[in-house]
């Protein structure tokens, strides 16, 4: 059986609930639930970082991010850590990428075509985003607007334009690796028509509320009163969410053009695809928009598909257990089989597909933080609106996180607020009860459990 050809569709800032897939009752995405029904889907899968590049750090390498060291934007990549594309180019693979990878910071690393968002008519469409953003008079973390252009021929549509053009030029001989890197649906949350007004403002189930952040973080209120959305009214809340599920439902056409291609070229009977996320948002959870240094699931749970032939990938199947993102590149090695290296900390998760006994996972990690006192006081970099988070939602302590199905400790060393959530009971991680005397030995026995991951 020759190597499969592999696709990574990749969105930016999708949490795991803005699917029905994962429980959402409004969101329309006819062709992802197509594909999960002929493929993986991981139930419960967490990134390492609720940021961009230090997320795909971790894809891409196979390393936590205490052992990749990157924790901001600005990277960049480990010169010293081969990357997924290296690994897979070595074995015979032609590989390209298009769209937001973070060319900068050493996204493209690996890469024999790369088209970033920067280049040519992606950086036309990506300069008109940031103009109208910037002429606002009152940016906020969710800021909407429609855009001028075609669903198929603005800024999303346009990466998956070069992705397929990638294709067309691929020797047919040789496997590829395609990674199509889309912005959306990251803020600001611009849709083009009729993604736009899909979605019924006034019907839409919004996220139950805060009570309060008097048990959190005082990081946490401040970062909601900057990004503007803590008071806004109801509407605005509304209007940005029905702009946010607009944005998903684009790209879910935009996975429709991948996989028809696919199928028209007859690839897909040799194809590995996933689609997948850097990171979430919160989307209305926690009177917040955007992303910010928290570890809550809207920032680190975000969906999982995983499609191929019949011998490598089961169909209609749910992974069952806490998977993670640093187990994509070794269960893609696998699948394409190219040896995995042996520092790579990630877990394949071939065996699981192969239903043997005692394969699943029942521990998740992620951190965030760490970033430089000059990054987090930064007037621009620093206060970013509303493309990211303002100054309030950076910080320079390193907060970690362990989750199990039951259990989700956050912990910054040092810092007099930490929080632990009962997610049986509290699944939206509203009330942290880390001060809670009766939830003492469950305190002791993660902060155990995570200090060990950490050394």
């Amino acid at each position: 059986m020759p190597a499969p050809n592999i696709v990574l569709l990749m969105a930016d800032q999708q949490k795991a609930t803005s699917l029905g897939l994962y429980g959402n009752p409004d969101v329309r995405t006819p062709v992802l639930d197509a594909l999960a029904a002929r493929g993986l889907l991981a139930r419960d899968y967490f990134v390492q970082h609720p940021l961009c590049f230090p997320s795909r750090a971790t894809i891409m390498t196979g390393l936590y991010p205490h052992t990749h060291g990157v924790f901001s934007n600005s990277g960049p990549m480990p010169a010293d850590e081969p990357v997924l594309a290296e690994l897979l180019r070595d074995a015979g693979y032609r590989t390209g990428t298009v769209g937001h990878f973070h060319k900068s910071s050493g996204g493209d690393r690996g890469f024999d075509y790369a088209y970033d968002m920067s280049d040519g008519i992606l950086g036309q469409l990506w300069r008109e985003r940031t103009t109208i953003a910037q002429s606002q008079p009152r940016r906020t973390q969710h800021m909407v607007t429609t855009t001028a252009h075609p669903p198929d021929a603005d800024l999303n549509g346009r990466m998956t334009e070069l992705g397929l053009q990638f294709l067309d030029r691929t020797d047919r001989s040789r496997p590829f690796f395609l990674q199509i890197a889309w912005i959306d649906p990251h803020p600001p949350y611009f849709a083009p028509a009729p993604y736009d007004t899909m979605y019924d403002r006034d019907g839409l189930a919004l996220p139950p509320q805060e009570t309060g952040f008097a048990e959190k973080p005082p990081a946490q209120l401040r970062t909601a009163q900057d990004m503007g959305t803590l008071d806004a009214p109801e509407a605005e809340i509304r209007a940005a969410l029905a702009y946010y599920y607009g944005m998903v439902s684009h790209l879910d056409a935009q996975v429709g053009r991948v996989v028809d291609y696919l199928e028209r070229h007859g690839l897909n009977s040799n194809t590995v695809l996933v689609y997948t996320a850097d990171h979430g948002d919160y989307a209305g959870e926690h009177g917040m928009f955007g992303k910010s240094c928290t570890l809550y699931d809207c920032l680190v749970r975000v969906p999982l598909l995983l499609v191929g032939p019949d011998d490598r990938v089961p169909q209609g199947r749910v992974l069952g257990g806490l998977t993670q993102s640093v187990d994509l590149l070794p269960t893609l090695l696998e699948l394409a089989g190219v040896a995995v290296p042996e520092h790579v900390q990630g877990r394949s998760w071939r065996r699981a597909l192969d239903g043997e006994d005692g394969a699943s996972f029942d521990t998740a990690f992620a951190q965030v933080g760490a970033q430089s006192p000059r990054m987090v006081n930064d007037p621009v970099r620093g206060n970013n609106l509303p493309f990211g988070p303002p100054a309030a939602g950076r910080q320079v302590e390193l907060t970690s996180m362990i989750r199990t199905a039951e259990w989700k400790l956050v912990h910054t060393p040092g810092r007099e607020i930490n929080e632990l959530y009962h997610l049986t009971n509290d699944p939206w991680e509203l009330h942290n009860v880390y001060a809670r005397e009766r939830d003492g030995p469950v305190v002791a026995d993660l902060l155990r459990r995570l200090q060990d991951w950490r050394r």
